[in-house]
């Protein structure tokens, strides 16, 4: 009987329930899927210091939390020295001082200061690759977070510098363990 519609069957009502349920899974996958890929791309660093532009490669995806809780540059509850009360070791520190500004000299000049005064080792000393705003101390392992703190609290006290976790690539040399990107926070701050 041509022009007539047969009545529906469990089964058509059932293939119909399961397309249904199989496009929902597959949105809610999609959704849930470029929610993390957005995250990863834009992570929240935790940290103050004001926004602005960041060196590309080294961004952390953990953000500048600490296992211990401790965020931001010392404000934590165990604050630069960390959760025993000392001031961390920093001596041969192999440490990266990279100048994301237009500042000629600068990560030179702010490599020999470091070494002078708190006796780290400047391992890589060059030019970061991109422009940097704010200053950002980038530390390796957790066991390095309060290094990196220390250095903030220590070194660059005039400014209010990020702390993040350092993520592989980026041009650092395996063996650095803290790198900081000096920036054009940190060179108006000289002046």
């Amino acid at each position: 009987m041509s022009g007539r519609h047969q009545p529906p069957s469990n089964r058509s009502f059932y293939l119909s329930l399961a397309t249904s349920t199989l496009r929902a899974a597959i949105v809610i996958a999609l959704v849930v899927g470029g929610i993390v890929v957005i995250n990863s791309a834009f992570p929240e660093s935790g940290v103050s210091g004001g926004g602005g532009a960041s060196p590309s490669a080294p961004t952390s995806p953990t953000g500048g939390t600490g296992p211990d809780g401790t965020t931001g540059n010392g404000t934590g509850p165990t604050g630069p020295t960390g959760t025993t009360g000392q001031a961390p070791e920093v001596v041969d520190l192999p440490v990266a001082v990279r100048n994301g500004t237009s500042v000629t000299g600068l990560a030179e000049d702010t490599a020999r200061k470091l070494e002078a005064k708190l006796e780290v080792n400047a391992i890589q000393v060059d030019d970061a690759p991109s422009t940097v705003s704010v200053t950002t101390i980038y530390y390796r392992g957790a066991d390095n977070q309060d290094e990196a703190e220390y250095l903030a609290t220590e070194f660059l006290k005039k400014i209010e510098p990020k702390i993040a976790r350092l993520e592989a690539g980026g041009g650092v040399d395996r063996d650095v363990q803290i790198a900081i990107y000096l920036g054009t926070d940190y060179a108006s701050s000289r002046s």
